[in-house]
């Protein structure tokens, strides 16, 4: 009886001393709690932050860009001054070529001070200012000074925002000449603030101008009115405010905190609950106040992972676009990729029901992307049209066998719900080639009618019916090929007649373009894009855009051909075997049999770049060559490239890689290092 009464005893006080001691215990890690919420804010606080300064420094550096971009083109003498009508038609040519060189710039303009007049790309000449997008150039223009740059902000006839880089240019007589580059806001938006603002209700980015004024937002209706006129509760709003220098404006980043911070105090008042109930229920509520305790990091973890994610496919996003290039930042983001890799839009087939079709739409991407990531290494993107766009990774470079195995993973009520274009097969650094080209096999593979909604950029619909070619098509080369305008005119007419078919159009319009790719040979790429663009705004079946479209391409050609084809070669061989030593630009055109200047002019047609660039790149490749063998030293590395001093050399490299040498250097050798692990796993 002594000894159960006694066991008794002691189990009622381990019970007392577990229920005084939980006491303690719970407010001590009530305290530690408000601590770990205190630093949960403080870190949300400073991811925002860093977000901001981030978005913002990316930001700053594109809208430099296209300063600089604009400087350059408006110190060009081709611009300078305008007097007649062939000079007007040359700078139209020369503008509709800048179109596609920065591609936040939209249109380009020439004004003529002298009659008030506008030279608009992929327009013409608009001789009242007052109906063009920026009528206020007549009575702004007279202000401004010589090579200095204004910024107004309007919008287009489609009512898209946009804002003017206006520059004056100095003319040899009479009244002077103004550039105009109308910059897209929508896509400086698109590329830099959307991703941001997906949770419209926690999160809102925007910008404005130095004095206030909103220059653009999601909400439309807000641009143009100062940002004080904004509407919230500044108690619950936090703004934070990053200065772009480029434009003189601000990119205003605000966070609704009471949502921010609500799943954070609602789970502090829930521990408090817990702990107040527990002091007198200590034993049954420990293992619940426990659970509540690790709610937050679970939520911290998600948040992080989820924001480095977005992080990740926004900038493998704009690699495919185009919008961005392959950098060592990017290189570390995105981690694993293959090096045969393929780029597939897909597009929904329109339904009847417009409702039931978006529902439809959404739940078809779902079920494509669980396909595809299960037969493939494969990422799916969701445009804001509703279309997928797909990064698949290969194993193998044959692109036969990938559409088989695309055709096997995808079954058939997929394939009749979707039109699926496939580009080439190329590495990350040449991704966006890739992109243009499912372009081009999603625009080229509708004109032909057929079952198959598969379209490859190496064999579309049109190759394996393998139609007869027309005889006009053969004439059309020659032309070409012997610069023969008026036959090229009239070919041109007879291909493109308004007495053809739709089938017949259709055919021709696939056999000449497929021409005019095999003319152009490297340039390729430009076309593609210039032709996807023409589609894409004018439709197929406009046979003046496309006459005009293809016209344009015979002078094109007729430049590439005359200027470049006898002396490009010669000047890549040249500077293969004379880029260790110093030479004149003097020497190099005697050497070549022609003068300085028509040296530089064809070293910029064939290669974008003057003789000295192309030279200075050629011989960085050289010394990027020997910083891989670790015996070479760097100092002797500059020497043997062709730079007659170490600081040149030095300069140089930083210039075209944004590194030093021993940087670069030790960069090769950590990858080196990565991979060999791996290699020796395999």
């Amino acid at each position: 009886m002594l000894k159960r009464d006694a066991r008794s005893y002691l189990y009622r006080v381990a019970i007392v001393l577990v229920v005084v001691s939980v006491i303690p215990a719970l407010l001590s890690s009530a305290y530690n709690t408000n601590l770990i919420m205190k630093q949960t804010v403080q870190l949300v606080d400073s991811k925002n932050e860093t977000e901001l300064i981030r978005t913002g420094t990316l930001m700053e550096r594109t809208l430099q860009q296209i300063i600089d971009f604009a400087s350059a083109t408006a110190a060009d003498t081709r611009f300078a001054n305008l007097q007649t009508a062939t000079d007007q038609w040359k700078a139209w040519s020369e503008l509709n070529k800048l179109l596609y060189a920065n591609p936040f710039i939209v249109e380009y303009m020439l004004y003529n001070g002298r009659d008030q007049s506008l030279l608009i790309s992929n327009y013409g000449i608009e001789r009242n200012a007052q109906r063009s997008s920026v009528p206020w150039i007549v009575t702004q223009a007279p202000k401004l000074p010589l090579y200095q740059f204004e910024l107004k902000d309007g919008r287009s006839q489609q009512g898209k925002p946009f804002v003017s880089i206006v520059q004056k240019l100095p003319g040899q007589q009479g009244e002077p000449n103004y550039f105009i580059f109308n910059v897209d806001l929508d896509k400086i938006y698109n590329s830099f603030l959307s991703e941001l603002n997906v949770n419209t209700e926690l999160n809102n980015y925007y910008l404005t101008d130095a004095g206030g004024t909103i220059m653009y937002h999601r909400d439309k209706e807000h641009i143009g009115k100062p940002m004080s006129g904004m509407k919230h509760d500044d108690s619950n709003i936090r703004i934070n405010r990053h200065k772009l220098g480029a434009f003189n404006w601000e990119l205003v980043g605000e966070v609704h905190t009471e949502l921010l911070y609500k799943d954070v105090t609602v789970l502090k008042n829930k521990v408090l609950t817990v702990v107040f109930a527990i002091i007198a229920l200590a034993a049954l509520f420990i293992v619940i106040g426990a659970r509540e305790l690790y709610k937050p990091f679970r939520s911290i973890v998600s948040r992080f992972a989820e924001s480095e994610e977005l992080l990740r496919k926004s900038q493998l996003r704009r690699l495919i676009l185009g919008e961005t290039a392959l950098n060592p930042h990017t290189e570390r983001l995105i981690r694993d990729t293959s090096s045969r890799l393929v780029v597939a839009l897909i597009t929904p087939t329109p339904q009847e029901d417009g409702e039931k079709s978006a529902e439809a739409t959404a739940t078809l991407m779902q079920h494509l992307e669980n396909r595809l990531t299960a037969s493939f290494r494969a990422e799916l993107f969701r445009e804001p049209n509703g279309d997928g766009l797909a990064l698949i990774q290969l194993e193998h470079g044959d692109a036969n066998r990938f559409v088989t195995e695309l055709l096997l993973a995808l079954d058939a009520k997929q394939m009749e719900s979707t039109v699926i274009s496939i580009g080439g097969i190329h590495s990350l650094d040449n991704i966006h080639k890739s992109y243009i080209e499912a372009m081009y096999a999603y625009n080229i593979g509708r004109i032909y009618a057929t079952d198959s909604r598969l379209y490859c950029y190496n064999k579309l619909p049109m190759d394996y019916e393998a139609p007869l070619k027309a005889p006009a098509i053969e004439e059309l080369e020659l032309a070409i090929r012997q610069q023969n305008e008026r036959s090229f005119t009239e070919t041109l007419n007879v291909l493109f007649s308004e007495q053809l078919t739709v089938v017949e159009y259709n055919l021709n319009f696939y056999q000449v373009v497929s021409l005019l790719l095999r003319l152009f040979g490297q340039n390729s790429l430009s076309f593609l894009n210039e032709l996807n663009r023409l589609i894409t705004d004018k439709g197929i079946m406009n046979v003046t855009a496309a006459k005009q479209f293809v016209f344009a391409k015979f002078h094109s050609y007729r430049d590439y051909a005359e200027e470049t084809k006898d002396y490009a070669g010669k000047i890549r061989d040249y500077v293969a075997n004379h880029y260790t030593v110093n030479f004149s630009l003097d020497e190099m055109a005697e050497h070549l049999g022609i003068t300085k200047q028509h040296l530089i002019t064809v070293c910029k047609k064939r290669y974008n770049r003057t003789p000295v660039e192309y030279l200075n790149e050629y011989r960085i490749e050289e010394a990027k060559r020997l910083l891989s063998d670790t015996r070479t030293k760097i100092a002797d590395i500059g020497t043997r490239s062709g730079f007659n001093s170490n600081s040149y050399f030095a300069k140089v490299f930083k210039q075209y890689t944004g590194i030093t040498a021993s940087e670069y250097r030790e960069l090769l050798f950590d990858r080196k290092r990565e991979q060999e692990p791996q290699t020796a796993d395999n």
